[in-house]
């Protein structure tokens, strides 16, 4: 085992210094001297600069496909089947607590509780449906294209 730390600082953070000279005002050459020395030059940044983003349609360009798209239409479905399944879970946890908070203030809420989890769900398995309905339309609209595009060249 390595040395023993003070839980105080293990996880303490120090500020360091910039790695770069902080900019200041640019002091003007003394009224005695003329005016004849140069000012002095920032240095350059110890940082490399941005790279510009590729331009549109080159690589990395994002692509998709209409299997792709079907995947994740599948995937919503998915997800809005688990969360139809959790109804009858909830239910019988709602059951299970009511029967032992019996005399509790917050055991008349279960019911309002359980409505609003109800109303929720509903609004999540709605808007995951037509997801999946969207990605599937989608993957249509791309398959038709692409037979488009294909028999304009034969």
């Amino acid at each position: 085992m390595g040395q023993s730390v003070d839980p105080r600082v293990a996880n303490a953070t120090t500020s360091e210094p910039s790695p770069g000279p902080s900019p200041g005002p640019t002091p003007s050459a003394p009224p005695e001297s003329g005016g004849n020395r140069p000012s002095p030059e920032p240095s350059p940044s110890p940082n490399p600069s941005p790279t510009a983003p590729a331009p549109w349609g080159s690589d990395p360009d994002v692509g998709v496909t209409s299997s792709f798209l079907r995947r994740r239409a599948d995937d919503c479905e998915t997800a809005s089947e688990i969360i139809r399944k959790t109804r009858g879970v909830a239910e019988d946890a709602r059951t299970g607590l009511a029967r032992a908070a019996d005399g509790w203030r917050f055991a008349g809420s279960l019911d309002e509780l359980e409505e609003r989890w109800e109303a929720l769900n509903k609004v999540v398995v709605r808007r995951l449906d037509q997801a999946a309905e969207n990605f599937r339309l989608s993957a249509d609209a791309y398959d038709a294209n692409e037979t488009s595009i294909a028999s304009a060249f034969l």
